[in-house]
């Protein structure tokens, strides 16, 4: 369902409990959709717990800065790449990380000081890229700043 509203009138109503409404930056519309139906799982419990410790984790505007500038360069070197922003790059990098490390990295609860303290690897864009958890691109030497 794609929303169509025009200027100067109201947003539509809508029901919060079923319908989930957002503005895509890529589409340049607004997004209304049905809230999907999920059956509890025991599996979704960790994925949930993982999700909220990653972004209870709160990188500094400069690392963001640095993801945001590395996930424009990706989508410049492959147009039919589809990244709609810095965020799941960040996520995906922390996955990579724990499966490189398993016995150092523990999504669950890991934290700012753990990472700065263990001299981890996400620690910034750079230091992910010289370990092979990002991909190189030109001009990642530069992408150095800390979370």
């Amino acid at each position: 369902m794609k929303a169509n509203i025009k200027r100067g009138k109201t947003p539509p109503v809508i029901d919060s409990e079923k319908y989930i409404q957002y503005y895509h930056p890529n589409l340049h519309c607004t997004i209304i959709r049905r809230k999907p139906q999920m059956p509890h799982q025991p599996q979704n419990d960790l994925y949930k717990q993982i999700s909220l410790n990653l972004k209870a984790l709160n990188p500094s505007p400069a690392y963001k800065s640095d993801f945001q500038i590395y996930t424009t360069l990706l989508r410049q070197k492959d147009e039919n790449l589809r990244i709609p922003s810095w965020y799941p790059l960040f996520v995906k990098l922390m996955w990579n990380m724990q499966a490189k490390y398993p016995e150092q990295v523990d999504l669950k609860t890991i934290t700012k000081e753990e990472i700065i303290s263990k001299n981890l690897p996400c620690r910034s864009v750079k230091a992910a890229i010289e370990d092979g958890l990002l991909t190189p691109i030109e001009g990642w030497e530069f992408l150095d700043h800390t979370i």
